[in-house]
């Protein structure tokens, strides 16, 4: 199960629509119905739920170099 804490009522709106979602091509529309926006948050959002995906599949820092690497990007 994925955990996102700390999102505001808007994000956690837009999460209820991603989760009803079903196909890469469900998420495509749901966009092209949002207000633009509401865009980077719905990216944001996306972001957070995949990297939350990898942090389950992560049982130590050495399966997460990758990762790790792309992060220091943002500092």
């Amino acid at each position: 199960m994925i955990d996102i804490q700390c999102v505001t009522n808007e994000q956690a709106e837009i999460l209820d629509q991603i989760w009803a979602c079903e196909t890469e091509d469900d998420i495509l529309e749901l966009r092209e119905a949002m207000d633009p926006g509401q865009w980077q948050t719905l990216d944001l959002l996306i972001e957070a739920i995949a990297l939350a995906m990898l942090d389950d599949k992560v049982h130590s820092e050495v399966d997460c170099t990758e990762a790790r690497n792309i992060l220091d990007n943002f500092g």
